[in-house]
């Protein structure tokens, strides 16, 4: 994303290089403070009274970015400067899941996508998570290939849209999938959650929604991959393990093989039995999929190779 905000910082410096221009590294410091943003460089720089050069500027934005308030920020720098809607910038702000609109800037909501097949506990977590505040996104869709799974009752009575995709016999796992797209491209997400999902996504669907699709798998992978449901909680008790726990990961080509989001461990008791395995790790499976999903429509992980990093 440096990129575009490297394009969107360029287009208000020009603006702001005029002699007549109001802002400076003082009203910098002092709009940060305003908006609540605490930056100990922009602190000292304001101290020194310095000229706000083209890097402290740039720097600014990414701060502000980071902090989530860039809209925020943005519409104060116009009161100043003026603006007007460009096309120059128009996919930069789309790229940031910002929009101008009636003279304001506005955050785009985050996309979400839901795949299920089940009961939804884990739809409904994130639902919870949006009306609370904790994700500022929105669930455009829940599509299931099971007729009465009941997270479909449970998108129904929040007034998301639902749809109800079977697989028709003798299909191949891509022909479901490229139905299954034709939804898919109709709700331009900016996430795939596949969350109690029971089916297995083709390479086609995989290649093409790259980085764009998560999964939650009941146990701390790479170990019993493969594996959905009561049939993981059973092998771990049969393998004797002493932990388990859940893990949200990125899907690619390979079932349960992407890179790995974020992961929470619970203790697997000496009287535990499926069921109640299942019932703790479901309660840690609510936690990290909101977690994940915050952090990705924040713009806070980067994958390096097989690593994420998380950016505080």
């Amino acid at each position: 994303m440096k990129e575009e905000l490297k394009n969107i910082a360029d287009v208000f410096y020009v603006r702001i290089l005029s002699p007549a221009s109001r802002i400076d590294i003082m009203w910098v410091n002092k709009v940060f403070k305003e908006l609540g943003i605490k930056d100990e460089s922009i602190e000292k720089i304001a101290e020194l009274n310095a000229p706000l050069s083209r890097e402290v500027w740039y720097y600014s934005f990414i701060k502000a970015q980071e902090e989530g308030k860039l809209d925020a920020y943005l519409n104060r720098i116009v009161e100043i400067t003026g603006f007007q809607e460009s096309e120059r910038i128009k996919k930069d702000l789309e790229a940031l899941r910002l929009a101008y609109k009636n003279g304001v800037f506005k955050k785009n909501l985050f996309k979400i996508a839901v795949l299920v097949s089940g009961r939804g506990t884990n739809l409904q977590a994130i639902i919870d998570a949006i009306e609370e505040g904790k994700i500022e996104g929105k669930i455009v869709g829940v599509i299931s290939n099971r007729k009465k799974a009941y997270a479909l009752e449970r998108a129904k009575k929040k007034g998301i849209p639902t749809y109800y995709l079977p697989a028709r016999k003798g299909e191949s796992r891509e022909e479901y999938d490229k139905r299954l797209d034709e939804i898919i491209s109709s709700l331009n997400p900016d996430l795939i959650v596949l969350a109690g999902f029971l089916r297995i996504l083709s390479p086609w669907f995989v290649r093409k929604y790259k980085g764009r699709i998560i999964n939650i798998h009941p146990a701390l992978l790479p170990s019993f991959a493969g594996l959905y449901g009561e049939h993981v909680h059973r092998a771990v008790i049969e393998y004797g393990c002493k932990v388990s726990g859940c893990t949200v990961h990125f899907v690619d080509e390979k079932v349960d093989h992407g890179p790995i989001i974020v992961q929470k461990c619970v203790e697997v008791k000496d009287d535990d039995t499926p069921e109640t395995l299942a019932a703790r790790i479901l309660e840690k499976e609510h936690e990290s999929l909101v977690e994940a999903i915050k952090l990705i429509s924040e713009d806070r992980i980067k994958v390096e190779g097989r690593r994420v990093i998380r950016i505080s």
